[in-house]
């Protein structure tokens, strides 16, 4: 019987509340019908049978975020927590980042039907979406204050139909009406509900309601129904799910030959293009590989850090073998020898990479589903902010580790000149070029960890690097490393020693030149000067008397 009811339930149409201008939610609410059978469209409140699988929140302008904020937290107190999707226009004055502090389970700008469909069904389904074009936030001269002629007779007539329709309904209401003209009332609604429908169908597409006008001054456009700068899409709650999406959005900023915009990751920047870009992309399957592997081997409750650690000489070796063909092989000394043998058993692999954060730090939230804490707030793994850095520190991961084996490769064609056309830069293949990059990177090297390093620690500073606008770029993180600072050796103490040292003294030094130059200007001024003027003023008196007498 239980079973009975249970399908009987899940059966039935979904329910999608929407919240939006009147012409915007009918003309959403037609199309989404007539897409989907198993969508219920309500618009007023008072139609909703029981809870409502998802409310549909359309804005036509964007401009404070925290009147938004306040309104979705209402609406999840009115409908007890439940999935709010928000759909904005394409031109907006909110940052992405404003976007996602929304606190909603989805964002979309500018969708289309299909898009919309199916991010509703997401939602439903217990994920997220976030999807935006942050080429299309708000531009001034972008804007067009005039809609044009045929908007403007599309939006006229149906708010036209739209006054007759509460007229007819008013009448209606009113028991006085005689039978004979209630039938003409009856009657004459229908065919107004039928024209609207009729007209909204063929002249009113969602993005024409939704989209702010734009002056098309050239012949390029962009489509944001296909492509989104920011697009988070996750559709269950499950690891597995969340690690696709990072894994999905990191592949994406690795695709592309991207510009080391830092004045670090000079081994990587060492290799030709080709190799590079498969490095990178090896490692990110080798991450993948590591989290498949403690997600099926239920070490959730081990320590990550020590698991990483013991591991990582073979997830090295492993990208020396995966990341060039296994059958290249080239000759040194007359002797044929493959290429990526030579790699793995030439170079030292088990470097331990300080600067790299806790692995725990992304294995935790994906695999043990621990929150995640953001400028003081701790949000759930699904955040888009969550996700967001969730792929910084695996970017992070790729390229530090991807330097790491750049600079063993670099070492292993110092000593075979072959590897060099097979690895490097052109310009690379000279002898003289190769060690000017060998000792600038060694001597770079050894300024990081003797000055930079302690340096950073004592201010709690970490370096990341991330891509943003196909860019390597370096930020720095504020996080505490006082047990780092503690395992200092003793020349990078001293450093630290003297960055405290100066800090102390550099005010008390400072309070006391400003006093001897006040006291300077004192002496000049009150006893030098008056000295100057009395001695001036009796070379003028004798002078004049000497005068008087001649």
């Amino acid at each position: 019987m239980y079973d009975l009811k249970f399908n009987l339930i899940e059966d039935r149409p979904k329910q999608i509340l929407i919240i939006a201008p009147s012409l915007l939610g009918e003309t959403l609410a037609l199309q989404l019908s007539s897409q989907d059978d198993n969508l219920k469209i309500v618009l007023d409140q008072k139609d909703i049978n029981g809870l409502p699988k998802l409310i549909l929140f359309c804005l036509e302008e964007v401009e404070i975020s925290n009147s938004i904020k306040l309104e979705i937290i209402r609406l999840k107190e009115r409908w007890n927590q439940l999935p709010i999707l928000i759909v904005i226009p394409k031109s907006i004055k909110l940052s992405s980042a404003d976007l996602m502090t929304f606190g909603c389970e989805g964002v979309i700008q500018d969708p289309n039907v299909e898009i919309l469909r199916d991010t509703i069904n997401i939602l439903i389904g217990g994920g997220r979406v976030f999807k935006i074009n942050d080429e299309t936030n708000f531009n001034v001269d972008s804007i067009n204050n005039s809609y044009g002629l045929g908007h403007w007779l599309l939006t006229s007539g149906l708010s036209q139909i739209n006054r007759d329709l509460h007229t007819i309904d008013n009448m209606i209401g009113n028991k006085s009406v005689n039978t004979f003209y209630l039938f003409i009332l009856i009657g004459r609604r229908r065919e107004l509900l039928t024209a609207k429908r009729l007209i909204i169908w063929l002249w009113g597409p969602l993005e024409v309601l939704i989209d702010s006008p734009i002056k098309t001054t050239s012949s390029k456009s962009i489509n944001l129904n296909n492509k989104y700068s920011t697009d988070i899409t996750i559709k269950n709650s499950s690891s597995n799910e969340l690690w696709k999406a990072i894994y999905k959005r990191v592949n994406d900023r690795l695709k592309d030959n991207l510009i080391n915009s830092t004045d670090e990751l000079s081994a990587l920047y060492s290799l030709n293009k080709n190799k590079r870009i498969n490095l990178l992309n090896t490692l990110l399957q080798e991450f993948s590989t590591i989290i498949n592997k403690l997600d099926s081997r239920d070490q959730r409750e081990k320590g990550f850090d020590d698991i990483l650690k013991s591991i990582t000489p073979e997830l090295r070796a492993n990208t020396l073998r995966n990341f060039i063909d296994s059958y290249d092989r080239l000759h040194k000394n007359g002797v044929e020898f493959s290429i990526s043998d030579f790699l793995v058993q030439n170079s030292e692999l088990g470097e331990i990479d300080d600067e790299l954060p806790s692995i725990s730090l992304i294995i935790e939230p994906i695999l043990n589903n621990k929150p995640i804490l953001i400028d003081g707030e701790y949000l759930s793994r699904e955040e888009p902010r969550s996700v967001i850095q969730l792929e910084t520190l695996v970017l992070n991961w790729i390229f530090r580790t991807a330097e790491i084996v750049s600079e063993e490769i670099i070492s292993s064609c110092s000593e075979w000149p072959e590897l060099r056309k097979y690895f490097l830069n052109k310009e690379l293949v000279s002898t003289r070029e190769l060690e000017r990059r060998r000792n600038h990177i060694n001597t770079n090297t050894q300024l990081q960890n003797l000055f930079k390093k302690p340096v950073r620690l004592y201010e709690s500073k970490r370096a990341y690097y991330t891509v943003k606008n196909n860019q390597i770029e370096k930020i720095i993180i504020l996080e505490p490393r006082d047990d780092e600072l503690k395992k200092l050796d003793w020349p990078q103490r001293q450093i630290a020693f003297i960055v405290e040292l100066k800090d102390a003294l550099a005010p008390q030094v400072k309070a006391i030149i400003q006093y001897l130059g006040d006291l300077i200007v004192l002496i000049l001024t009150k006893v030098v000067g008056r000295s100057l003027g009395l001695i001036g003023k009796g070379i003028a008196q004798g002078m004049g008397k000497n005068l008087s007498k001649g």
